[in-house]
């Protein structure tokens, strides 16, 4: 494809020699794609039905986590009489405030201080001992298996068995130029 550019014919090419009808073909079903996935994000945005953005999109949630202390949504949501005027105290001058009233607020945005949120819980227990309890029931498992599932141990697993076979390997001279026959000396009947 060809194109009148600044008053002379250039070949309408890209750095990698592509035509742009060619990138063009390419790119389209990504566009469309794309615009249909944001549209339908923006129909089930917030805002859907009279609804506040937060009830409706499922990712704010309120959780306390240290690396992320601000959450999207507040921890109560639906307010008392009481919490509403004070609310309403809140909008004025904060030195009105008592002590009280500003952890009440506090508390109403957020459920745990930072300093609660880190503090251990424990739970580091219940996972030792979860993992100890599955590592013990494997084990009595094994047993089990190992005492009335398994078949004995064949024949050529025993130790005595398998020096006799070596012996037997030697007086067949078995495999004499690099093998075992290579290592015994037999005049002396001992490992060379």
């Amino acid at each position: 494809m060809y194109c009148w550019h600044g008053g002379s014919v250039v070949k309408n090419t890209t750095k990698k020699g592509r035509t742009m009808a060619h990138q063009l073909m390419r790119a389209v079903p990504r566009l469309v794609a794309r615009r249909a996935f944001s549209t339908s994000l923006a129909r089930a945005g917030g805002g859907a039905g009279g609804m506040p953005a937060w009830q409706v999109n499922p990712r704010n949630v309120y959780e306390d986590r240290p690396d992320f202390p601000m959450p999207n949504v507040p921890y109560v949501s639906e307010l008392s009489d009481a919490q509403k005027a004070l609310k309403a105290k809140e909008a004025g001058d904060w030195k009105s405030l008592s002590d009280e009233e500003l952890k009440e607020l506090y508390r109403l945005k957020f459920h745990k201080t930072l300093a609660e949120a880190e503090a251990p819980t424990g739970e580091w227990k219940t996972v030792v001992g979860g993992t100890s309890l599955i590592i013990a029931l494997t084990f009595v498992l094994y047993i089990i298996q190992k005492k009335y599932a398994m078949p004995a141990m064949p024949e050529t697993c025993n130790y005595e068995w398998q020096e006799a076979m070596m012996k037997k390997q030697l007086q067949m001279r078995n495999n004499p130029v690099e093998g075992l026959a290579s290592k015994w000396d037999y005049e002396n009947n001992k490992w060379k």
